[in-house]
């Protein structure tokens, strides 16, 4: 033991020389290292001759802590090793034998005093990291074996929250057999004589004349999957809950039914803390285990994530009952009730929101169940506040969705719409007219928000609009979604407007052949812009800028901010950032592409959400050449050169992943976060286009996607 009082008490021995000088002196089992630099005293190192446990008193403060002996020196042990300090470091004193054996045994009295101590001290550093980490998997051990096993009718319960369906299959040995996986025996064709058609393609309604239960028959598959996942809310003890979340495969096949539950995530609540309520552990099972070690850690090095998914009702009050997120329990219940699939981990995100939790609450007793599940998805992963449309302090159903009309909030529930139907319903209201179920509909299943619309909101009536987006969908834009239509149209009419055409025309803001009329705009746009540059002056590039910072405020800020970031340069091409979003419209007129004739792009800079830069070529920095669009993180969405060609593709991919490397080191705390938002504002939008089976509008964002690593 290190007795700190008899150290002081012991007068130190000064050093014979300048430079960094140690000498040696001992009391009782401990050894005393005085460290000089340049005859000053820096401080006292004092090793125990039989623990090895050292510490260090400094002259000028007084104080003892647990500091290596070559930080005394200003040696960090990261970058210099025992063998270059003992060449800089001196001691002036002989060490007695007796002592230097009891730091290093018999077999390294040969090594000095000085890497004796750095040996020891690195011996006993990786004694305490190691019982740190013992105590931490023990810990992790001793919590995860608190969690209750999974209920014994979790695989029948998901089975039914997942449809409930089995199948008839086609067997082996011949092509008119058939094996139900319910009851997993086989039979022919010709006994199944009761048979509803439905509406699926490739299946329909049968008795299983076997068991009599009503299956599924598929005119091919022999093996059917579906995957969702689940949350299992437990108690553990009094201050501590669970909440588990469950991956689920079920297989159909040839034996019959197999449900798999693989659990990914846990949340280990807390009802009393200091710091975090809660605390994240992710399944390590597909990692290789050591006896010993928990299938739980902090790590999650195999990527596991949680997603929307059902809710098991029994033990959610248990577990939620004295947590931070208590606010959520009767909210879940119905949820859960219902067989709901939701976002409720980010539910639980919320949980500082009360006002929120309450207008949940009643919208799923109400049976307004997916617009609950928008509100839900409208809380912020960051702030954990929610920032949709409802007002959640309302005190009744009309204040809540501001509708005076009770009967349009009863079409809401009617269709069981969302934020979207609630947004036209506003509408409907404010202008006195009556939206059609039809439109509804519509725009329920496409996701059409108003400002869809807006651009011939004016000149033609929802009904209208519906009927002329579907026809060009049909004739002109097959494979497209009607959102993607409209987009195409509002871009038509942004440009007719400033070609200056009569807009009251029903020839031109209702084209019969809108894909040809919207090719012949951007053509006759493109020649406009071309005589405009030409005459193009000072004082019009000063009126172009004032009007374009009047109308995206704060977005040429945004862009001299990731100046000093994004900009760079190689011995072939450059990055430039605009200083103007004038001259983010130039460059597309120039290289005839999209960001010339519409604004979209200056929106998204407003936000945050992607910059425009301009790729160059150093022989010629002033050209044009490429465009691209990239995140804050420096993930690039599109790079488009002339005509939405990409000449030289190969060479400019090689450089701008030079570049989204030098971004990477580039960048900021605040950056990262940006990032994250733009990331999920890119994944809603590719979720989107998945569930719309937009094959065409994937492919072209694949092909010009890089993600920043």
């Amino acid at each position: 033991m290190i007795r700190k009082n008899k150290v002081l008490e012991l007068p130190p021995v000064g050093p014979q020389e300048d430079g960094q000088m140690i000498t040696a002196q001992s009391v009782g089992e401990v050894l005393i290292l005085n460290c000089y630099q340049d005859r000053k005293l820096l401080g006292r190192y004092c090793m125990d001759l039989d623990t090895h446990r050292y510490l260090f008193w400094a002259y000028d403060t007084g104080a003892w802590t647990e500091r290596r002996l070559m930080t005394v020196f200003g040696y960090n042990p990261l970058y210099f090793s025992r063998y270059y300090a003992e060449e800089k470091i001196r001691i002036d004193t002989e060490v007695d034998k007796e002592i230097k054996r009891r730091l290093v045994g018999d077999a390294g009295m040969k090594m000095g005093i000085i890497r004796a101590v750095i040996t020891n001290e690195e011996e006993i550093n990786d004694r305490k990291r190691e019982q740190r980490k013992d105590s931490k998997i023990q810990r992790l051990i001793e919590e995860m074996s608190m969690i209750p096993p999974f209920p014994s009718d979790l695989k029948e319960w998901i089975h039914q929250r997942m449809g409930g369906e089995d199948y008839l299959l086609k067997a082996r040995g011949g092509k008119k057999r058939r094996i139900c996986t319910n009851c997993v025996k086989e039979c022919m064709e010709a006994q199944l004589t009761e048979m509803e058609e439905s509406k699926e393609l490739g299946r329909c309604l049968v008795f299983c004349p076997n068991c009599g239960k009503q299956v599924w028959m598929t005119n091919k598959k022999r093996v059917i999957r579906k995957q969702a996942q689940c949350m299992l809310l437990q108690n553990m003890d009094k201050n501590r809950s669970a909440a588990r979340y469950i991956d689920v495969r079920i297989v159909w096949d040839q034996d019959g039914r197999r449900t798999d539950l693989s659990e990914g995530v846990r949340i280990i609540l807390h009802r009393t803390y200091r710091k975090n309520p809660c605390r994240t552990y992710y399944s390590q099972t597909n990692k290789r285990i050591w006896n010993g070690m928990p299938q739980f850690d902090y790590t999650n090095w195999a990527n596991r994530r949680i997603e929307k998914g059902y809710l098991y009702p029994e033990g959610i009050s248990g577990a939620l009952s004295g947590t931070p997120y208590c606010s959520w329990i009767r909210a879940f219940e119905e949820a859960a009730k219902e067989g709901l699939c939701l976002d409720f981990n980010k539910a639980m995100i919320g949980a500082g929101d009360s006002e929120i939790a309450r207008t949940c609450e009643y919208l799923l007793k109400g049976r307004f169940f997916r617009l609950a599940g928008d509100c839900i998805s409208r809380i912020s992963w960051i702030t954990g506040k929610y920032d949709g449309i409802l007002d959640k302090y309302g005190k009744t159903m009309e204040e809540v969705f501001m509708i005076a009309d009770r009967q349009n909030i009863h079409r809401i529930r009617g269709m069981d719409g969302g934020e979207t139907v609630v947004e036209w319903m506003r509408i409907s209201e404010k202008e006195g007219k009556k939206i059609s179920q039809a439109f509804l509909r519509w725009v329920c299943e496409n996701d059409l928000r108003p400002q869809y619309l807006k651009s011939a909101a004016g000149m033609m009536t929802p009904e209208q609009i519906m009927n002329y987006a579907k026809r060009q969908k049909t004739e002109s834009y097959e494979g497209s979604t009607d959102k993607e239509v409209l987009e195409q149209w509002a871009d038509y009419l942004s440009m007719c407007a400033v070609l200056e055409k009569d807009m009251s025309d029903t020839m031109v803001y209702r084209p019969r052949e809108l894909k040809r009329r919207h090719g012949e705009a951007v053509e006759a746009l493109r020649k406009k812009r071309e005589m405009e540059a030409a005459a193009y002056n000072k004082e019009r590039a000063e009126c172009m800028a004032r009007e374009m910072r009047r109308k995206y405020p704060g977005a040429e800020e945004n862009l001299e901010v990731v100046r000093e970031k994004f900009e760079y340069a190689n011995e072939h091409y450059c990055i430039v950032v605009p200083k103007r979003l004038a001259e983010i419209s130039e460059e597309g007129y120039v290289l005839h592409h999209c960001a010339g004739s519409t604004e979209r792009y200056f929106e998204r800079i407003m936000r945050h959400e992607t910059y425009i830069c301009f790729l160059r070529r150093q022989q010629e920095p002033d050209v044009p050449y490429y465009t691209i669009e990239v995140e804050p993180g420096g993930t690039i969405r599109q790079h488009r050169s002339f005509y939405d060609e990409e000449p030289g593709i190969e060479n400019i991919r090689e450089f701008l992943k030079e570049w989204q490397r030098e971004i990477r080191r580039r960048m900021k705390k605040e950056d990262y976060r940006k990032a994250r938002i733009s990331r999920r504002l890119r994944e809603d939008n590719i979720k989107k286009l998945q569930k719309e089976n937009n094959t065409r509008v994937l492919q072209g964002l694949m092909e010009d996607f890089m993600e920043a690593l």
